[in-house]
């Protein structure tokens, strides 16, 4: 429906420019039929002398009868004449000044004029034509020879009016066409009954007027074919803008979900900037950076909010991993939720790990207080998880106020985060916290405006202790104003019996449990269009959620009148003097009364063959007329001769199509032989036996040979110009040279042959020019158009990539294509189970003491080193080797990779999820071993390259760093949670060791579980054993 009214403007505003064209071709041709009109009445009744003169050769008493009757006739005719010029005078005028809103006015206007002008034709040539009949026989008059010029010019003009109404006006030609052979060949009645041959006369006039016909509806079905195909173009075109905002939506979605809007417009010119850079341009070597680009900013005076689920390991061993993605999703959507109403800014979550930040990018006086309730409401929410699982989890929160750097960091998977000693602080004041209360430090407390229920902490924290400041914990008090605010949510309090809830799964207990929160998925708006508040949201399906939508078309149809400036009779000479580029003309033809465009398989040459062909044939039915056996026998040979050259062009042109154009211009050139080669062998002729006549007789064929340019309609305008002219010299010289056979021209009849010679050939290629030229300029118009809309083209393609750069940046390919997916539900959440995943955690443990090191005003050059190092490692992920190493993400110094996500995955759930067949025994212990070893020992591989990096750069920066290395090999679970800024991530036993591994890790070596150790030793690695240790969170 919505593609369709977007068809319909489009035609509407073409409908609008082709109107204005119109009007100018239609005023432009009432102009020219005046000149037209005036200059055949001043030659029809300045030159009657002529008439006269032929009129009284003879002395029979019956000629003079009949030209007493033609004297009669005359002054009514001319009166009838002059009344033709007076309308178009009037319409002239009429078409000037109006402004037809609907075009009818147009129509009628032309259709009146396509029916006036053979009427003028015949009412002006009526005196001669009815003597000329009745003594034809007497006079060897047999042909009408100013009269068919004039009707043939008239054919033109019916074709060429007015193209876009060209059903109504090809019926009112060929109805003329037909007309004017019964006409014809009833005024000469008498004539046909005493010579039979008398009929070639009219079937001559019938053929040209057919050829006419035939270039007229090629000449037209090509229009209609460019403005079917620009249509189509423009609609195509606007439904690519229509998705270039949706994609640039997109794009800001994604990267809005990355990285706060202040660091958007930097990280999208920096994507572009490297997206044409890898697009095979050169790069100046001067403008060649020796640094990555580092997307940091510096706030002072913010609040900085860690919180930590504890016991969160007990409730998830108890949920599957399609529930535990989901209770992650919606308890951190609720969180999301809530920081954004508090004004705090999500930073990023490392598994059971929340923090945010407040007072930045905007700073505010109660950044303090938005923290500690943000952090109270983070509190009263797990209570809810606690009420509704009977699980004892809780919250354990810290917060400090200070300065950050935040931005960005690497080549790969961005996520915003935090820097500075503040941040460090922070940290750990969460883990020296205590579950259920929200730990502060002095600067925080300091800047509270609320009333809270403080007290002072304890903590033996070695890094809170060199703080130096007491500390603080904030209770829930349930008489604050907090409490209060958070009422509404401690009304969600499940309302079934403790026996009820005993019987209820762990799933159904969640499942009771966020229902009322109500969190979004992952994506869920990632394609929706912005709408107006005004319309319903419950009317926005997940179909029209998921493509683009063509409501707003505004700016597309602007671009498209702006680009279709309208003809304007007071800027006549920015038509003129129009520097669009040429183009080539569309190959499809649009018949009349045909609904679908064809492209027409014959070549110019071929087309040119077949209208030379019923030419040569009109040409030869005159000669029979006037010439002995002898000179018809000649004209006939060359005729064919010149038909057999075409034909042979026409195998030339398929076989050489590169020459296609010289070939076309070269048979054009040989097809004026048809209407001129009669008479250069007449000329040389000698005729006995016969009266003289006039070469006005081969005017009619000049004049279908000119306008026949028009079936040459894949030529350039250029060319047909050319050929124009060069038809209009050859005939103009040849006519006018030789204007009778056979006899002396008298001095009186020259003048009159010059004139219509003359006049004749000249109005007709001026016209012939202004509808050629008029065409071009409408498809250099409509082209240009199109072409504006391929620079959106090209900015589609540009985001694109940039959008999947970005979602590669969020997600794995594997994952991104399945949300970018049209068939994918917008209410989906994405968890998958992976078996024999190898995880590591490299950490550069002195990279503190190196930070530590700098005072405040240098950390910055810090973070540019650490961001050196990271997109180093970075780029180690485009080796083809390294194609099954997932960057989970980057923390501090710490950078998270994964091999093995990529493997055959296990789904979840009825359609969004396959749960793990139970009868599916994944007990192979050969498939398990190799795929756990092959992940294991590319990342092994990928931990050394990184090694050998580092290396080098320390060689570079005259540092020493180290890297500590912890891996793991076993069962995870990812997925993607959160609403306002998704989040690909990782949980599981094997997470929590590899991270173990690297914490109680040596510097420069590996760290492996058991498991791993076991792993690589069968597949012939060296491994030493460091013994049991004590690791946190494990049980030995």
């Amino acid at each position: 429906m919505e593609m369709s009214t977007t068809r319909a403007e489009i035609r509407s505003v073409l409908v609008k420019h082709w109107r204005s064209l119109d009007k100018a071709r239609l005023h432009t041709i009432h102009l020219w039929l005046l000149l037209y009109a005036a200059a055949q009445i001043f030659i029809e009744y300045y030159f009657s002398e002529v008439y006269s003169v032929l009129m009284l050769e003879s002395d029979r008493p019956q000629s003079k009868e009949n030209h007493e009757r033609v004297k009669k006739w005359s002054p009514f005719c001319f009166y009838a004449s002059i009344f033709f010029v007076a309308y178009l005078i009037l319409t002239c005028f009429a078409i000037r000044i109006r402004q037809p809103k609907d075009g009818v006015g147009i129509v009628l206007i032309s259709l009146s004029l396509v029916f006036l002008l053979p009427a003028f034709s015949w009412i002006l040539h009526l005196p001669v034509v009815i003597f000329v009949s009745r003594e034809r026989i007497h006079t060897n008059e047999h042909d009408h020879s100013a009269l068919y010029t004039s009707l043939c010019i008239s054919s033109v003009v019916q074709f060429f009016i007015l193209p876009r109404h060209r059903r109504v006006f090809f019926v009112v030609s060929i109805i003329w066409i037909v007309a004017n052979f019964f006409l014809i060949v009833v005024i000469n009645w008498d004539a046909l009954n005493a010579n039979t041959l008398f009929i070639c006369s009219c079937v001559s006039l019938f053929l040209h007027q057919g050829v006419i016909a035939f270039v007229g509806v090629i000449a037209d079905s090509n229009e209609a074919g460019n403005r079917s195909e620009i249509a189509k173009k423009l609609t195509e075109a606007v439904y690519r803008r229509t998705e270039l905002e949706t994609l640039k939506d997109r794009q800001e979605q994604l990267l809005l979900s990355v990285i706060p809007a202040y660091l958007a417009d930097q990280v999208s010119k920096s994507i572009i900037q490297s997206s044409s850079t890898g697009t095979g341009k050169p790069t100046n070597s001067k403008n060649h950076k020796l640094f990555h680009d580092l997307h940091v900013q510096v706030h002072d005076n913010v609040s900085i909010l860690f919180a930590d689920i504890v016991n969160f390991t007990v409730l998830a061993a108890q949920l599957t991993a399609r529930d535990l993605v989901r209770t992650l999703n919606e308890l951190y959507s609720k969180f999301d939720r809530d920081a954004q109403r508090l004004q705090c800014m999500r930073i990023k979550f490392l598994g059971d790990c929340y923090y945010c930040v407040s007072g930045m990018p905007v700073n505010r006086p109660n950044h303090a207080d938005m923290c500690v309730v943000m952090g109270l409401e983070m509190i009263n929410t797990i209570k809810q998880v606690r009420i509704a699982t009977g699980v004892d989890v809780n919250m354990r929160i810290g917060v400090h106020t200070g300065s950050v750097l935040c931005g960005i960091m690497g080549l790969r998977k961005w996520q915003f985060d935090i820097w500075s000693d503040d941040v460090t602080l922070a940290n750990h004041m969460e883990s020296a916290g205590v579950p259920g209360a929200v730990h502060i430090t002095k600067s925080t407390q300091e800047r509270l405006l609320g009333d809270y229920c403080i007290v002072e902490a304890v903590s033996d924290d070695p890094h809170v202790v060199s703080y130096g400041q007491p500390t603080y914990h904030i209770l829930p008090d349930k008489t604050s104003a907090i409490e209060r605010t958070a009422s509404i949510y401690r009304n969600s309090r499940l309302s079934t019996s403790p026996a009820l809830q005993s019987r209820m799964s762990m799933k159904a207990k969640v499942s009771k449990m966020v229902e009322f929160w109500g969190a979004e998925t992952p994506f869920a708006n990632f394609t929706k269009k912005k709408l107006s508040t005004s319309h319903d949201p419950a009317l926005i399906t997940d179909e029209i959620a998921r493509r683009p939508t063509y409501i707003n078309t505004i700016p597309s149809m602007t671009l498209i009148e702006n680009n279709l400036t309208n003809f304007s009779f007071n800027n006549i000479n920015s038509m003129f003097n129009c520097e669009l580029p040429t183009i080539p003309a569309s190959p499809k033809l649009l018949f009349p009364f045909k609904i679908d465009s064809i492209t027409c398989n014959l070549s110019d040459c071929a087309l040119l063959m077949l209208v030379s062909i019923p030419s040569a044939i009109a040409n030869l039915l005159l000669c029979a007329l006037y010439c002995p056996a002898d000179v018809l026998q000649q004209i006939s040979l060359q005729q064919s001769f010149t038909v057999i050259g075409l034909a042979l062009l026409s195998i030339l042109g398929r076989v050489c199509s590169y020459a296609g154009p010289l070939i076309t211009m070269t048979a054009f050139l040989l097809s004026s032989c048809i209407p001129i080669g009669p008479h250069i062998i007449i000329r040389k002729s000698k005729l006995e036996g016969v009266m003289a006549f006039n070469s006005l007789i081969f005017l009619p064929s000049c004049v279908s040979h000119l306008v026949s340019v028009f079936i040459l309609y894949r030529l350039p305008y250029s060319h047909r110009c050319f050929l124009f002219f060069t038809d209009f010299v050859i005939f103009q010289v040849l006519l006018s040279l030789f204007p009778a056979y056979g006899a002396e021209v008298y001095v009186g009849y020259m003048g009159y042959h010059l004139s219509v010679v003359s006049i004749s050939l000249s109005l007709l290629v001026i016209l012939l020019f202004f509808i050629d030229w008029i065409t071009n300029y409408e498809r250099k118009r409509e082209s240009a158009c199109h072409v504006s809309f391929q620079n959106e083209e090209r900015d589609v393609e540009t985001m694109q990539d940039i959008n999947k750069i970005l979602i590669e940046n969020i997600l794995p390919s594997s994952v991104a294509a399945k949300f970018l997916s049209p068939d994918r539900a917008v209410n989906e959440l994405y968890a998958r189970q992976h078996d024999n995943v190898c995880v590591m955690f490299a950490s550069i443990p002195n990279f503190k003491d190196f930070w530590s090191e700098w005072d405040t005003n240098r950390k910055l050059e810090c973070l540019r080193l650490l961001n050196e190092i990271v997109c180093e490692f970075d780029k180690l992920l485009s080796k083809p080797k390294f194609s099954s190493v997932e960057k989970i993400k980057t923390v501090g110094s710490t950078y998270m990779a994964a091999a093995g996500l990529n493997e055959t995955e296990t789904d979840y759930d009825d359609d969004v999820y396959l749960e793990k067949q139970s009868h599916g025994k994944f007990n192979n212990n050969l498939r398990i071993g190799n795929t756990a070893f092959r992940n294991a020992n590319v990342m092994i591989e990928f931990a050394l390259a990184m090694s050998q990096i580092l290396d080098g750069l320390n060689r570079d920066s005259f540092q020493n760093f180290e890297l500590r290395i912890g891996m793991s090999v076993g069962p995870l679970v990812a997925g993607v949670i959160g609403a306002q800024k998704p989040q690909y991530d990782i949980w599981g036993n094997t997470v929590n060791l590899a991270s173990r591994m690297d914490t109680h890790g040596e510097p420069r070596k590996i760290h492996a579980t058991t498991d791993m150790g076991n792993i690589l030793r069968a597949g012939g690695y060296r491994v030493q054993s460091r013994g049991k240790i004590r690791v946190k969170g494990v049980k030995v």
